[in-house]
């Protein structure tokens, strides 16, 4: 069994996407596990962990509902502010979901100090 291990999915808005510049315009366009099909066959993937595109709460519902509509998608890793006061309790919200398996944090574009 192949597992891609960082994949991302998302209907495309501009205004979701700021990181999407015009210079990554093949990206302009909504990526859905759909769209991955054809890539996994050609490469005997199974399934995959689907990765938090934006640093949105809203993101992980995202997700987690693609997730239970395509079993491909075996596992999401999300996002929740970790420096917020609530942290611990967004975690505990997020890891009651089975397919939930983590939080990444993107440091681009953030100030460095």
């Amino acid at each position: 069994m192949k597992i891609d291990s960082h994949q991302h999915f998302w209907r495309y808005r501009p205004e979701d996407y700021p990181w999407i510049t015009p210079d990554l315009g093949v990206l302009q366009r909504d990526r859905l596990a759909a769209d991955a099909q054809s890539g996994w066959t050609e490469a005997g993937v199974s399934g995959c962990v689907a990765v938090q595109a934006r640093t949105i709460e809203a993101e992980n519902a995202d997700l987690l509902a693609m997730a239970a509509q395509d079993p491909r998608i075996r596992a999401v890793v999300g996002w929740v502010d970790l420096t917020a006061p609530t942290a611990a309790d967004r975690l505990a919200h997020w890891a009651e979901h089975p397919r939930f398996r983590g939080v990444r944090h993107v440091l681009q574009g953030e100030p460095d100090v």
